[in-house]
């Protein structure tokens, strides 16, 4: 009934050409048990660190709360990723009740602390503590240890604790406490993903950190949480990794210490830069681009808008498919078949460029009915709200038409709130007449660098904009980068050939200063200012659009 109850360890590393007799050896160390939360069984280290020297491998065990092994791993703790992989497979009442302890057949010096690669994969097991030892007793007889806690602050993640004998710590009845950091980072409930942003930085400060800071708007976007930065200066171009690996290293350590789950970085990556900073970072590793396109994917409400942002994902993953494992790498073929057959990975390849050419006909599809619907409204004008992402587009359209909250655009204070194309039609009331209508038009927000097959794809939605009598390019005075913004987005236009007639309107009016009004009037004398929130000039804008299209403003009578 015990042996039943203690055969929960399980054995990892480096166990190929392991004889049974030393396999059963090291089952029946894993099967020992320990203090419950402080200290260690000496014996059972001792006769560990025999194993160690018998084999020439180190040896590493985890021990849960109640002191029972629940992974013995043999090898260099660093090349050992499969036991990460069985202890994730392992329940966990607790997760700061592990504690790892590390028997080493070299003892290196300055008190045995471990190096980068050894400290970085401790801490993917998330113990409390590590207590790491030698092989070999001094010539006293007595085995050189050392403690060890995680610690944030430290440039490894690790803490000394105790440096002293092994029989001393063994003894030990102080229990490590974990750190507020640590509880912080790995007891909460927290929900949102935590996310480590990989920057590379320019000369120009300012503009360095409004990109950064558009990035971090774009994490929080998609649900995650940014809880680190890692900046490294624009230097000697590396195309395998675009950053220094000294500075990955240091990336890996922080996603660590932060309790970071992934990296997203500033800039594209090609498919073998994201591999290569996976393999080193050790960690998932999303670009700008890919973290566009999820939040694309999260905001899609129409059959429209899903099906062109499945075309875009797909276009995107397509060249970065790669094969992991057997199941994508193995040959298939059958009996009768010639030659080695073809690898699972090129099925899934041909089985994606066949939904991919399913869905470009779909989005023609879409593309016609889309102008059948403009043909049927041809005797409206028609004009169209463009913009940077997050600038009002949506809050002046629901301010414009005065719409019922059944009828109102979904506005929040977030990038790419709104994704799918709305219209609604806006009308001006007259003395002596019928009401004069237009029809007025929310598109997607614009970005820099917009993914070109988000661009691509979403053409079919953005023919609304290519063809509108008149183009409202709203800016936001509010934010800082105003004039970028509203560059990128002209920049963006042009490159979709969009020959309507743009208009700047200026939103935030009220919550700008005094300068930004100076400069967006020397850029455009003829801007028009609004508040989408206070309503401040809106009759202006109402009164300018009735001018545009039909001439004349005296007929139009002003509501509130």
């Amino acid at each position: 009934m015990v042996a039943g109850r203690l055969k929960q360890a399980r054995l990892a590393g480096r166990l190929n050409g392991l004889r049974p007799s030393q396999q059963r050896r090291l089952e029946s160390l894993s099967h020992r048990r320990h203090p419950e939360k402080v200290g260690a069984d000496q014996i059972t280290l001792e006769r560990l660190a025999g194993e160690v020297v018998s084999l020439e491998k180190s040896l590493h065990i985890v021990l849960d709360s109640r002191g029972l092994c629940r992974l013995l791993c043999v090898g260099p703790l660093d090349q050992s990723k499969d036991a990460l992989t069985e202890i994730s497979q392992i329940h966990r009442r607790k997760l700061r009740e592990w504690r790892l302890i590390s028997c080493l057949t070299n003892w290196h010096r300055e008190e045995g602390r471990p190096s980068s690669n050894e400290a970085l994969t401790a801490l993917d097991f998330n113990p409390i503590s590590w207590l790491r030892f030698a092989s070999k007793p001094d010539s006293g007889g007595q085995s050189a240890a050392t403690l060890w806690q995680v610690d944030s602050s430290q440039a490894n993640g690790w803490k000394l604790v105790e440096a002293n004998q092994l029989a001393e710590i063994c003894l030990s009845l102080v229990p490590l406490q974990a750190s507020p950091h640590f509880e912080k980072l790995f007891l909460t409930t927290e929900f949102k993903e935590r996310v480590l942003l990989l920057s590379l930085t320019s000369s120009d400060k300012k503009r360095s950190d409004r990109d950064l800071a558009e990035l971090e708007g774009l994490v929080r976007s998609a649900g995650a949480n940014p809880v680190s930065i890692v900046s490294q200066k624009k230097g000697a171009p590396n195309p395998q990794t675009i950053w220094g690996k000294g500075k990955l290293k240091e990336s890996a350590f922080e996603l660590r210490r932060k309790g970071a789950s992934m990296v997203i970085t500033d800039r594209e990556l090609t498919p073998a830069q994201a591999r290569n900073l996976e393999q080193i970072i050790d960690s998932p590793v999303m670009d700008r681009s890919e973290l566009i396109l999820d939040i694309f994917a999260q905001r899609a409400s129409s059959s429209a808008g899903r099906l062109q942002v499945e075309l875009a994902q797909l276009r995107y993953r397509m060249p970065r498919l790669i094969g992991r494992g057997r199941s994508l790498s193995r040959q298939g073929g059958g009996i009768g078949t010639r030659g080695p057959g073809e690898t699972q990975l090129e099925k899934d390849r041909r089985t994606i460029s066949r939904r991919i050419d399913r869905l470009r006909e779909e989005l023609l599809q879409l593309k016609k009915h889309r102008s059948r619907y403009r043909k049927r409204r041809n005797a409206l004008p028609r004009v169209a709200l463009v913009g940077y992402t997050n600038v009002g587009k949506s809050s002046l359209m629901n301010a414009l038409c005065c719409l019922r909250p059944t009828r109102k655009v979904l506005a929040e204070d977030k990038l790419f709130a709104t994704l799918d194309t709305t219209t609604r039609r806006l009308l001006f009331p007259q003395n002596d007449d019928a009401p004069k209508e237009l029809l007025i038009t929310d598109t997607v927000g614009f970005i820099r660098e917009l993914p070109e097959p988000l661009l691509e794809a979403f053409r079919a939605t953005l023919e609304e904009t290519l063809e509108a009598d008149l183009l409202l390019i709203v800016v936001d005075l509010s934010n800082p980068d105003w004039l970028i913004q509203l560059k990128t987005v002209n920049s963006l236009l042009d490159s979709l050939g969009a020959n309507g007639k743009r208009k700047v309107v200026a939103n935030q009016i009220d919550r700008c200063g005094f300068k930004a009004l100076e400069l967006i009037s020397d850029f455009d004398p003829k801007v028009l200012y609004v508040s989408a929130t206070s309503g401040a000039g809106l009759n202006g804008l109402k009164l300018w659009l009735q001018s545009y299209f039909w001439g004349g403003a005296k007929s139009l009578l002003v509501q509130n």
